[in-house]
Protein backbone atom coordinates (compact mmCIF):
# COMPACT_ATOMS: atom_id res chain seq x y z
CA UNK A 1 0.00 0.00 0.00
CA UNK A 2 1.77 3.00 -0.98
CA UNK A 3 2.39 5.94 1.88
CA UNK A 4 2.89 8.59 -0.13
CA UNK A 5 6.90 8.35 0.00
CA UNK A 6 7.64 6.50 -3.65
CA UNK A 7 11.05 5.39 -5.16
CA UNK A 8 10.41 8.41 -7.54
CA UNK A 9 10.08 11.80 -6.71
CA UNK A 10 7.05 13.85 -8.51
CA UNK A 11 7.91 17.39 -9.68
CA UNK A 12 5.93 19.90 -9.93
CA UNK A 13 5.16 21.05 -13.34
CA UNK A 14 4.34 24.41 -14.76
CA UNK A 15 2.83 24.91 -18.22
CA UNK A 16 3.48 28.13 -20.08
CA UNK A 17 2.06 29.82 -22.67
CA UNK A 18 3.43 32.37 -24.69
CA UNK A 19 1.39 34.70 -27.34
CA UNK A 20 3.63 36.21 -29.96
CA UNK A 21 2.13 39.07 -32.51
CA UNK A 22 3.47 38.37 -36.46
CA UNK A 23 4.02 40.96 -39.09
CA UNK A 24 0.55 40.59 -40.03
CA UNK A 25 -1.54 41.56 -37.21
CA UNK A 26 -2.27 38.06 -36.07
CA UNK A 27 -0.93 36.04 -33.09
CA UNK A 28 0.62 32.73 -32.42
CA UNK A 29 0.58 31.09 -29.39
CA UNK A 30 3.86 28.75 -27.95
CA UNK A 31 3.22 26.30 -24.63
CA UNK A 32 5.92 24.68 -22.91
CA UNK A 33 5.88 22.15 -19.56
CA UNK A 34 8.51 23.03 -17.46
CA UNK A 35 9.74 22.63 -14.25
CA UNK A 36 8.17 24.90 -11.49
CA UNK A 37 11.52 26.21 -10.48
CA UNK A 38 12.37 27.57 -13.89
CA UNK A 39 9.10 29.52 -14.62
CA UNK A 40 11.11 32.60 -13.67
CA UNK A 41 13.93 31.78 -15.78
CA UNK A 42 12.10 31.14 -18.51
CA UNK A 43 9.93 34.79 -18.11
CA UNK A 44 13.06 36.45 -18.42
CA UNK A 45 13.73 34.67 -21.44
CA UNK A 46 10.41 35.17 -23.31
CA UNK A 47 10.70 38.85 -22.06
CA UNK A 48 14.11 39.14 -24.31
CA UNK A 49 13.09 37.53 -27.19
CA UNK A 50 9.83 40.54 -27.33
Amino acid sequence: MANGNSSTASKKMAKVIVAEKRDNGSYGFRQKIIPLDDVEEELEAAKERT
